[in-house]
């Protein structure tokens, strides 16, 4: 799965996991969590269960504090202006 940890404005940090590459592009993302809780967009067999349990820490986390930095989740980052292509965390931290 991809997963990618953004910031809203209001809302703190939000996480999500995308089936691929693709839908992560498209913002298509098969489940959420942020201070408010898990959104699952799947049928939930679909969803690994590791995938599923860190949904559910990052909620908790994010409802103690939504400024907590839940960034280690991430498997890619956007890189460049205005949400640039995805590419690895690895990559992203080489360049």
């Amino acid at each position: 799965m991809i997963v990618t940890v953004t910031k809203a404005a209001r809302d703190g940090s939000v996480v999500r996991w995308h089936t691929c590459l693709a839908a992560a592009e498209t913002f298509r993302p098969v489940m959420t969590a942020d201070r408010h809780g898990v959104r699952v967009n799947a049928y939930l067999h679909e969803i690994p269960a590791e995938a599923l349990r860190a949904a559910e820490q990052a909620y908790e986390t994010l409802r103690r504090d939504r400024e907590a930095d839940v960034s280690h989740l991430a498997t890619h980052v956007h890189r460049g202006p205005s949400n640039g292509p995805l590419v690895p965390v690895e990559e992203a931290d080489r360049g």
